[in-house]
């Protein structure tokens, strides 16, 4: 056995069913699965069992006597509110599932006879937020640690006021080079799967950042509100292809349901990134109805600004790009079908400016641009830099080293090809 695989842990996963053989099938499924199984008839015992040692996924079926499932997880919520909890629940018990789901007590549900390989695939994500929330743990741990180093460091340092700014400065711009890297990394994530468009992305986030422009915006906030819809499609990545693929028209109604359950996913794969978390918000409510009527749950709070304009700036394109119906439209047929719901399902403000600016879809001409031969170093990309594949290779606001123009030009040589590059009209103070 290899080191690896001796420090690997074993994660335990509950299943509750009054009925023997559900608990055997469940048992034959799971069977080439490396976890911890333990099956009991009931959810006393379940909540027995979870007193005595660590669950991280509980799946329960809906209907039992004495507790049902519901009433079950809503105790292991209360209790254990980590532990992922999946309910089985037939066609009859589906109104009372769907509540308990918008309820919180329940991440998933799951209806008999289910697929084996989804329910699979439902306990690998719930392991999987588990080990997210693991590796949560470790690097604050972590952080913790170079933070009492830094901290020695400092002590040493204290000198001078100069070295110990410049000790902080450092720190705060390794954080945010490290923060800048994880949403670089999301967003090609997410354009690397064939089955999910990048480009679709691209314009939505460009849309939006106009957008936010027009509305008078500071930067920081059209930064924010671009790059959550440059990831608005996160979800998507925890859903069957069929399920989004089609029009949404097309779809049918289980299927739009699913659909529009990518945002409750995204809020989960975003969860251990609290720096992302107004990102996450945006995100979680793109769907919401302006007036408060959204299909698929309504809300008590007010939607955010940055969802409001990614749900015009998406459904733009997904109309232009015959994604919301069986039939690509013009846009200017577009803009007319958007119309229809000004200020029901789309906010008006933000409707009138894209319907008074005629080439605001139109790419951006700027005259600012330079090849890799003319950067130097101290310079600021003045927007996002993709490849062909639509993968981001330099996220806007990022400085230019020796280091990583040398990098774009071996890059340019390897694929042979030549950017474009956009920079920002003053250079950057300091150099990262």
């Amino acid at each position: 056995m290899s080191n690896t695989e001796a420090t690997t842990p074993i994660y335990s996963v509950l299943c509750v069913d009054d009925e023997q053989n559900i608990l055997r099938s469940i048992k034959r499924a799971l069977f080439s699965m490396k976890i911890d199984l333990t099956l009991v008839e009931s959810g006393e015992e379940a909540l027995a069992i979870m007193a005595q040692k660590t669950i991280h996924v509980v799946i329960s079926d809906m209907k039992m006597p004495h507790m049902t499932g519901a009433e079950l997880l809503e105790k292991v919520a209360a209790k254990y509110p980590d532990t992922y909890r999946v309910v089985l629940t037939g066609f009859a018990d589906i109104d009372a599932t769907i509540k308990a789901v918008n309820q919180g007590r329940i991440h998933r549900y799951l209806q008999k006879p289910w697929d084996n390989q989804e329910l699979i695939t439902t306990i690998e994500e719930g392991l999987e937020r588990v080990k997210l929330k693991d590796e949560n743990a470790r690097l604050q741990k972590l952080t913790r640690l170079q933070n009492a180093r830094l901290k020695e460091v400092n002590n040493d340092l204290e000198k001078t006021v100069q070295k110990r700014t410049r000790q902080i400065k450092a720190a705060l711009n390794r954080i945010e080079t490290r923060n800048n890297a994880l949403e670089q990394v999301l967003f090609n994530v997410i354009s690397i799967n064939p089955d999910i468009d990048g480009k679709f992305a691209i314009e939505v986030s460009e849309l939006t950042k106009k957008l936010a422009a027009k509305l008078g915006c500071n930067p920081d906030e059209r930064k924010l509100y671009s790059y959550a819809s440059l990831i608005g499609e996160l979800g998507l990545l925890g859903l069957q292809p069929e399920n989004f693929r089609p029009p949404f028209a097309k779809l049918t109604y289980q299927q739009q349901k699913d659909y529009l359950s990518q945002t409750h996913l995204a809020k989960m794969i975003l969860a251990p990134a609290e720096h992302m978390q107004p990102i996450s918000e945006i995100i979680e409510f793109q769907f919401e109805h302006y007036n408060g009527s959204g299909l698929y749950h309504k809300v008590a709070k007010e939607i955010p600004l940055g969802a409001r304009i990614h749900a015009i700036a998406r459904d733009y394109w997904r109309l232009v790009g015959g994604r919301l119906s069986t039939q690509r439209l013009e846009p200017r047929d577009a803009k007319s079908e958007l119309k229809k719901h000004r200020n029901t399902r789309y906010d008006g403000e933000i409707l009138d400016l894209l319907l008074s600016d005629h080439d605001i879809d139109k790419p951006s001409f700027i005259e600012n641009h330079l090849t890799s031969e003319e950067l130097t170093a101290g310079m600021v990309l003045g927007n996002n830099l993709y490849n062909d594949n639509h993968i981001l290779l330099l996220p806007a606001g990022h400085v230019f080293s020796d280091a990583t123009i040398a990098k774009l030009k071996q890059y340019e040589l390897e694929h042979k090809r030549h950017f474009e590059i956009i920079i920002e009209n003053e250079k950057s103070e300091e150099v990262s």
